[in-house]
């Protein structure tokens, strides 16, 4: 599958399952204010990855500020993403450097040109097509901050974006902005084809103030003026999910910021916020910057390193069905050529080698006459519990589309929505058909509560 269809066709990309798993999985980390610690944060969520068996390439795109390199302990990188950009060298691979840190690499944004620093769309298409052959198993992108086309593009780009922000007013106001602005550049990928195209003109044409319409109520109005345009923008408000960090956490009451956003954004956006957790605001970690060294190597016991250890074990976790990884009530287990490694609770830069090998075994046989009940054998089958499947997908009560208790259930478009993303958390390719499935019966079950 190309990049390209990543970015323009993100319905394509729903239908058609997880990437092959010989390209790296791409992460996002974007921050809508500056100073919120994103790049921190993404240098020290690299190492407590790869602490755990993956490899893993930060790529600093934050071409007007980049310091990547300080962060990671590399002095100068002999090679940087401009002089990819420049033609210098062919392959982005070339500008990949090795860090002190074992399993990490970097490909460096210091030193860009003014003309690197925004590239054009041909450039973004060249990195993010030569980001996909990098021999890495994760890729994660430290973006600029703030709302450019540039940042959206490359953050919707990704399998998953990350949003980092700090509890205070400004941040979290840049945090609304910045989702209501991707979300809106995410529809572009839709709203350029028929019928989409029409009936979104003929919604603005007859609303005299367009800037007052909310994410939701754009929806609804394209809904009404034709259901099938609706539906598409509805397939791809369920597939925007980015996933939110709230950083420098001093008092107890900053820990519920991230739900109190994620409400939110279900409520103005009507999409999903996958909340990562919360991170204290610890000493180490100035500290750290300032000996230019990671604060999981220097502090490996404070409070930061905890909590960013449980994040990444969390997008671990998540990448389990791409990655031939399984999940495990003790940590997961993640097959390679050499054998079975265990990525037990923090062991940091250590993998222990287990005798035995696991099978990994499929999905139960697709069936369309139950989806739900499919959906909770693929569950069972996986060895997932109600509650995980909960925090992953932020979907609350799932029991009632298992149990297909449809006089439940919210309205369509909503369900549609909460089948497709629970379909996809499990793994399953055939999640556009198993949603439409789902909302047959759903509508006939309506029907006879009619007669």
């Amino acid at each position: 599958m190309r990049i390209r269809n990543a970015i323009r066709d993100p319905e394509t990309l729903a239908r058609t399952g997880n990437r092959a798993q010989s390209q790296p999985i791409l992460w996002a980390v974007g921050g809508g204010k500056g100073g919120v610690g994103k790049s921190v944060v993404t240098a020290n969520l690299a190492i407590a990855m790869a602490a755990r068996g993956p490899r893993v390439c930060v790529v600093d795109l934050d071409l007007g500020g980049a310091n990547q390199h300080t962060l990671l302990g590399v002095p100068r990188p002999p090679r940087t993403i401009s002089h990819f950009l420049t033609g210098e060298v062919k392959n982005l691979a070339d500008t990949v450097c090795p860090t002190p840190v074992p399993g990490v690499t970097l490909v460096s944004g210091a030193r860009a040109l003014m003309e690197s620093a925004n590239p054009q769309y041909s450039q973004k298409q060249k990195i993010l097509r030569h980001l996909s052959q990098l021999d890495v198993d994760h890729v994660i992108l430290d973006l600029g901050a703030g709302t450019s086309y540039n940042v959206l593009d490359f953050f919707l780009a990704a399998q998953r974006g990350i949003l980092v922000t700090v509890p205070e007013p400004t941040s979290i106001e840049n945090t609304y902005h910045f989702l209501k602005a991707a979300f809106f550049r995410s529809l572009r990928a839709v709203a350029c084809r028929e019928p989409m195209r029409s009936a979104l003109e003929e919604v603005l044409r007859n609303r005299r103030n367009r800037r007052a319409l909310t994410p939701r109520q754009l929806i609804a109005a394209v809904t009404s003026v034709d259901p099938e345009a609706g539906r598409r923008l509805e397939i791809r408000a369920g597939i925007f999910s980015p996933m939110l960090v709230v950083n420098q956490a001093t008092r107890l009451e900053h820990h519920s910021v991230g739900r109190e956003i994620a409400t939110a954004c279900d409520l103005y956006l009507g999409t999903p916020i996958d909340l990562l957790g919360s991170l204290d605001h610890d000493g180490s970690v100035p500290a750290s910057v300032a000996r230019q060294q990671p604060a999981l190597h220097l502090f490996p016991g404070s409070s930061f390193a905890k909590g960013l250890d449980s994040i990444a074990m969390r997008l671990l976790r998540q990448s389990c069905s791409s990655r031939g990884v399984l999940a495990t009530p003790t940590g997961t287990l993640r097959l390679s050529t050499t054998g079975l490694h265990s990525e037990e609770e923090p062991r940091w830069r250590r993998r222990a080698v287990m005798a035995a090998p696991v099978p990994r075994g499929e999905l139960p046989i697709f069936d369309l006459e139950k989806p739900g009940g499919y959906l909770r054998r693929c569950r069972e089958h996986l060895g997932l519990g109600l509650a995980e499947l909960t925090q992953r997908t932020q979907i609350r009560r799932l029991e009632r589309l298992e149990e297909e208790r449809f006089h439940e259930l919210p309205p369509e478009p909503y369900v549609r929505g909460y089948v497709l993303q629970y379909a996809q958390a499990l793994g399953i390719q055939q999640a556009e058909a198993l949603t439409n499935s789902f909302l047959a019966r759903y509508r006939a079950a309506a029907r006879c509560d009619t007669v």
